[in-house]
């Protein structure tokens, strides 16, 4: 189609659809800026990866290929070239095994989307990494769905939480391992083309990557799409590390709010229409940022207002327990919110959890002299330290934020899963924390 019949296209699908622009642009990857110069005519080249993901969403994108996609050559491709097939095939679905995703736009996602929808072309295994509660899953699968026409074997999808702790367990964690996956890929033979996504890894992330080897070498036609909050030691696998949402400023030019703030008033407007958060922009900013931007706590917090005011959240003593008290099973894979981050506390190693508990004790962010710092005349040499910073990194329970000099810090929810495993007895106790803030501080001021 031309693209005065694109433009007459795209509105009148998007406006049947019941859709903004926004989600439009949250459900294809495109940004709100492209499909307003689209729809007002303005943009009269657009590119075809745009064009492609766009009739995609709104469900006008050409079939699925029956036999090899031819490739593109260039970057700015984000979708193959697709070869038609036989009208009589058209209208057959595209099969799914496996958990959908959700029907509701995703908010604040379009930079990881359009990433994973590019990455698909550029490598056959593709990893999203990201600390509990950050959306891995919900990504993973809204993704799936996009890519699903260039399958036409189908998207499958195997749940890995359940898997026994491959560092307790090896021989039953990799039989079981073994077990979800044959039945998803043991009738696809050497020419059939399936997306295989693999959810939640992290307690199987060895046996995950010789399985995905393994699978990739046997089918030449499957794609993998893992989620695990560590990353997969495998070769060719391209990586993705999902971030919270931002707080202090939207993604870019199209936004009026920040993606956090957009989320919480997106679940307040769809369960409570009539509270009106709009006079509370400051307070509802304020519990974003205390929340440090976690979709899953966001969307936990959105529910806490059908029986809290507002205030009461933003006393950020209480805030982790007052949301730790409603159910999420229906948001997530864990019952409380806590406990999304709970278990990867529990399989760390005690030193690896000894230095967490002394990382909370740090202002945000610390750098590695501050960790080192703090240990000075402890057990613990240098280079020990600082491979354990790098395995609690790894495990996304630290984040590294790497604009220039590496810096970090620790996340709001895993500060209180921490404080309240210090609380309980539960893990072996480390450094006392107002002890080693005493030595941080006195190195500190040694060093000044």
């Amino acid at each position: 189609m031309d693209v005065h019949q694109l433009r007459e296209f795209l509105v009148n699908q998007r406006r049947v659809s019941g859709w903004t622009q926004e989600e439009l642009a949250e459900r294809s990857g495109v940004s709100v800026r492209t499909i307003r110069n689209l729809e007002t005519g303005s943009n009269t080249n657009p590119r075809r990866s745009s064009v492609e993901l766009l009739l995609n969403a709104l469900g006008g994108a050409p079939a699925a290929p029956a036999g090899p996609t031819v490739w593109y050559s260039g970057d700015s491709s984000l979708v193959p070239t697709q070869r038609t097939r036989p009208e009589h095939d058209r209208t057959q679905p595209v099969p799914w095994h496996g958990p959908r995703p959700l029907g509701d736009p995703m908010v604040g996602r379009e930079t990881d989307m359009r990433h994973i929808l590019a990455s698909a072309q550029r490598s056959r295994l593709m990893v999203l990494t990201g600390p509990g509660g950050v959306g891995k899953t919900r990504l993973a699968l809204a993704a799936a769905y996009r890519l699903r026409p260039l399958f036409p074997d189908g998207v499958a999808v195997a749940e890995l939480r359940d898997c026994p702790p491959e560092h307790l367990e090896p021989v039953r964690s990799r039989a079981e391992l073994d077990r979800l996956t044959e039945g998803l890929t043991g009738d696809l033979g050497g020419t059939g083309r399936r997306l295989l996504v693999l959810d939640g890894a992290e307690r199987v992330v060895r046996q995950t990557a010789r399985l995905a080897r393994r699978l990739l070498d046997e089918h030449p036609g499957l794609h993998l799409l893992v989620t695990s909050r560590r990353a997969l030691a495998a070769g060719a696998a391209e990586g993705w590390e999902v971030e919270p949402l931002r707080v202090d400023g939207p993604e870019d030019g199209d936004a009026g709010v920040p993606s956090a703030v957009e989320l919480l008033l997106r679940r307040v407007r769809s369960s409570l229409p009539t509270l009106d958060l709009a006079p509370h922009m400051p307070q509802v900013t304020a519990l974003c940022r205390l929340l440090d931007g976690m979709p899953l706590a966001i969307e936990i917090a959105a529910q806490r207002l059908r029986s809290l005011p507002l205030s009461s959240l933003l006393r950020e003593e209480n805030l982790f327990h007052l949301l730790d008290q409603v159910d999420a099973g229906a948001l997530s894979a864990h019952r409380t919110l806590s406990d999304s981050v709970r278990w990867s506390y529990d399989l760390l190693p005690a030193p690896h959890r000894e230095l967490l508990h002394d990382l909370v004790a740090l202002p945000d962010p610390f750098s590695l002299d501050d960790v080192l710092a703090g240990h000075q005349g402890s057990t613990g040499s240098a280079p020990q330290l600082s491979h354990r910073l790098a395995e609690l990194v790894d495990a996304s329970l630290v984040q590294t934020l790497r604009q220039g000099q590496y810096q970090y810090r620790v996340h709001a929810l895993v500060r209180h899963v921490v404080e309240r495993a210090r609380q309980q007895s539960v893990a072996p106790c480390g450094s006392d924390v107002d002890e080693y803030r005493a030595r941080a501080v006195s190195a500190a001021h040694s060093a000044a």
